[in-house]
């Protein structure tokens, strides 16, 4: 099916920073929240199909895309993120959305389900990176990575937080490809690597509860893939531990970045939940 031609805004966040999101389709508003270092296109294997069906309001998250990358007091994925988000949804005069949150995403889109349930039609939920959530012993070794992930950006600047991140989201898959390969990369992140160290700290300090998902009330589906990262797995094993009613889905041979792996499974299931 051909692609609809997008429109490209932006607005003013209360700190002045320049927030760009891309708008494209028609219907309902399905508003889209990417993870780091990942950018909007990240969802380029969804806009065709699901602009056919929603108004797809795709958020740049602050340093990605066009959204300028200055760092406010309460940067994070659940403050920050949250703010904005309502800086975007009151731009475009927007009382209840669709929301779909990969990632960081997904932990945007979690805690502004959990604190304001009446803005949310429904949540569709990609590996949402809920630390806080996690057994003791699991957390405890994800938060250490986190840690030091952010202690490398402290001490060695944003390309040092980004090579930290790469190589312990990545393994193998980054730490065997060439300097020069790595390098390209690098550049290619430049945008967004001041983000990374402040990023990882932001996890650290989320504040989620188990509990709050326990009283999540937004109708809600979760996906997550059989490659993905343990801790990913184990997340969505709580989140179904906490919440049996949620409908979970595995996606067979999807890394971490579910949509665009298996494509298929997410554009036809997120259709089906929507029209629900």
């Amino acid at each position: 099916m051909p692609d609809q031609a997008p429109e490209i805004r932006s607005v003013s966040a209360p700190d002045g920073a320049r927030l760009e999101y891309e708008i494209v389709g028609d219907g309902a508003p399905l508003v889209m929240l990417h993870g780091i270092l990942a950018g909007r296109s990240s969802f380029s294997r969804q806009r065709a199909e699901l602009s056919q069906h929603y108004r797809l309001i795709m958020v740049s998250a602050r340093g990605h895309d066009g959204s300028e990358n200055r760092l406010p007091a309460n940067y994070g994925a659940g403050a920050s993120g949250i703010d904005d988000l309502c800086t975007v949804l009151d731009a475009e005069g927007l009382d209840k959305v669709n929301l779909f949150g990969h990632s960081a995403g997904g932990v945007t889109a979690f805690v502004f389900a959990c604190r304001f349930p009446d803005r949310v039609e429904r949540l569709v939920l990609i590996e949402p990176t809920l630390l806080p959530i996690l057994p003791a012993e699991e957390r405890a070794a994800v938060m250490a990575s986190h840690e030091a992930i952010a202690a490398a950006a402290t001490a060695g600047g944003p390309e040092a937080g980004v090579r930290a991140l790469l190589a312990s989201v990545g393994g193998k898959a980054w730490t065997s490809l060439d300097a020069e390969v790595q390098a390209k990369r690098l550049r290619a992140l430049a945008a967004s690597a001041p983000m990374v160290g402040p990023h990882a700290r932001g996890l650290l300090e989320l504040a989620v509860t188990e509990e709050d998902v326990r009283s999540l009330r937004p109708p809600t589906v979760l996906f997550h893939g059989t490659k993905s990262p343990a801790f990913e797995s184990v997340i969505a094993n709580r989140i179904r531990l906490l919440r049996p009613d949620l409908r979970v889905i595995i996606a067979e041979g999807a890394g971490h970045n579910v949509h665009r792996d298996r494509p298929d499974i997410i554009n036809a299931e997120v259709l089906a939940f929507l029209a629900g």
